[in-house]
């Protein structure tokens, strides 16, 4: 429990500090690691689907350990294969010199755990499939400290009634969606109000379209989704409550414009009598088929 809070605690000091002024975090994607009934190409086209996922968010520097010429070096002699990953074996001060000569902040590190094939009926027809299902963790590591970020579980899985092979193609080839999860979980979006644009006339006017700070340069697109948070001072601890939601509709670069979906009023109170300090907007996903709203 004490873990869980202190990361916590942790997390939201980060994303208060980080909120000011966005900037791009960079991260080392290393090698995977995989179990034995898992083969090297599959390992590493699940590897090179999460390396996809982090340089098409646009907010991250993305060293990837396949292509880079000292982390080539770091890992010529490493085992491709390890029962278990965790800062003993994924960190030490000879892979932190490197890590920092590179200026990152963090390490991403995955273990294909799984691998297995079957022939199954199709639930709406009579038809069977090839179903090949891949499962993988991915851990995110501070490299500073060597403490763990966060971790998820995460399975893939592809189908064909033909060939295999094909359905294999495909369970891998997934992996670039499901990293999405992990990226927006663990490493957040944050920044903060620029600007409210526009306000509703009433007695409580509220806030309808708004500027964050970052935009293009961080890889926001139209439909990109926000939370916006107040951060309370309670005693001791600094904490954050959501009370608005945002949807982006223009981004430029350096700024993005947006509607206000949720909570204008209070977005509107907040940010002219506290301040835009006391506000943290912080990414949500993307906006599912969002160019037809």
């Amino acid at each position: 429990m004490k873990k869980f809070l202190s990361l916590v605690v942790v997390a939201l000091v980060a994303i208060s500090a980080f909120a000011q002024e966005p900037k791009k975090e960079t991260v080392i994607v290393e090698l995977f690691t995989r179990t034995g009934v898992v083969s090297n190409y599959v390992a590493e086209g699940v590897r090179n689907g999460v390396v996809q996922n982090f340089i098409e968010k646009g907010r991250f520097n993305v060293v990837d350990a396949a292509s880079n010429a000292q982390l080539q070096a770091l890992n010529a002699n490493r085992v491709e294969t390890a029962e278990e990953v965790n800062a003993s074996n994924v960190l030490s001060a000879e892979t932190n010199d490197v890590y920092k000569s590179l200026g990152a902040n963090f390490l991403i590190k995955g273990h294909v755990t799984n691998w297995s094939k079957s022939y199954v009926k199709e639930a709406l027809t009579d038809n069977y499939t090839y179903r090949i299902e891949i499962n993988f963790t991915l851990t995110a590591y501070r490299i500073s400290d060597g403490s763990v970020v966060g971790t998820k579980a995460l399975s893939l899985t592809g189908n064909n009634r033909e060939d295999w092979e094909i359905a294999e193609q495909k369970a891998i080839g997934s992996a670039h969606f499901s990293a999405t999860s992990f990226v927006d979980e663990f490493f957040p979006f944050a920044t903060s109000i620029e600007q409210i644009e526009e306000v509703t006339k009433g007695k409580k006017p509220a806030a309808k379209t708004l500027y964050i700070l970052g935009g293009t340069e961080m890889g926001v697109a139209k439909g990109q989704l926000f939370v916006v948070k107040q951060v309370k001072q309670i005693g001791s601890r600094t904490t954050q409550v959501e009370i608005g939601k945002l949807k982006a509709v223009e981004a430029m670069d350096g700024l993005t414009k947006c509607i206000v979906t949720k909570g204008g009023a209070e977005i509107n109170d907040i940010f002219n009598n506290q301040g835009k300090e006391a506000l943290v907007v912080i990414s949500a996903g993307e906006a599912f088929l969002s160019g037809l709203f």
